[in-house]
């Protein structure tokens, strides 16, 4: 075998060698894209699935909410206006000016109850509101009840641009904090800061309840060990936000989520 022979088969095989080793890459790649794409699309699905429960979960707390105020206010508003309508005395004018007058802010007070009420009923209400004012509107509703005083802080600009999905999202983790304090904490005060940052959101809610040890609530293996608590750590990292829970017995409850501009 002469070197001219020699050349071609060694230039052959490298050739073909190198060739492989295209065609290989190629398709590492294309598997790689592949499975890129699917879980793509697995977490666009589980997304969608999760902002559905969420909004069903807030339509079922908003149903259950509804019918308490029905029964503990409007209802109880229109009974005083019956009652004040019925002992009207039409020869007493001065008593029947004054409660035709009070039966009127009776009526007053029911019907902007009730507007508040079609807001709650409307799902689209929380996307199409600011984030700030739909965290007021639901601590309007708090400290209307008569049991917890509220306040809200916002600092920086507030972010006209934040996702409407990430959005809900929040607002359901705040929702589930909120429910939490009403039902556990025993709690006089919430309090609520909202700061709105270039780089990122920061959403921190605040009580004075008795508070517990965190450590039975969370585990270094399953992130929480009650299904509320859980929602709120799995719908935090869904969005790419940071979510935690402060906590010591007696000294109330601080939750905490913070949420990049980029995620």
């Amino acid at each position: 075998m002469d070197e001219v022979s020699i050349i071609v088969i060694c230039g052959t095989i490298i050739f073909l060698l190198t060739a492989g080793f295209i065609i290989s890459l190629f398709y590492s790649y294309k598997q790689r894209l592949v499975a890129y794409l699917r879980e793509k699309e697995e977490l666009k699905i589980i997304f969608q699935n999760e902002k559905l429960k969420a909004q069903l979960e807030m339509q079922e707390q908003t149903f259950l909410s509804i019918s308490q105020e029905i029964h503990d206010n409007i209802g109880q508003i229109l009974s005083l206006t019956r009652l004040n309508i019925s002992t009207i005395k039409p020869d007493d004018y001065a008593a029947t000016e004054h409660k035709i007058i009070t039966s009127k802010e009776l009526l007053d007070q029911a019907i902007e109850d009730l507007r508040d009420l079609s807001k709650r009923l409307n799902t689209q209400f929380v996307t199409q509101q600011s984030l700030s004012a739909s965290l007021q509107f639901q601590l309007n509703l708090i400290q209307k009840a008569g049991y917890h005083t509220t306040t809200l802080e916002v600092h920086g600009e507030e972010e006209v641009t934040l996702d409407p999905e990430k959005k809900l999202i929040i607002f359901r983790i705040a929702q589930e904090t909120f429910n939490n304090i009403l039902k556990h904490a025993e709690a006089k005060h919430i309090s609520v800061v909202l700061v709105y940052l270039p780089d990122k959101t920061i959403l921190s809610i605040k009580d004075d309840g008795h508070g517990f040890e965190v450590a039975d609530k969370v585990d270094a293996q399953v992130p929480v060990k009650g299904i509320g608590t859980y929602n709120m750590y799995y719908r935090a990292r869904l969005i790419g936000a940071e979510f935690s829970l402060q906590s010591q017995p007696g000294e109330g409850t601080l939750a905490h989520l913070v949420l990049p501009a980029t995620s």
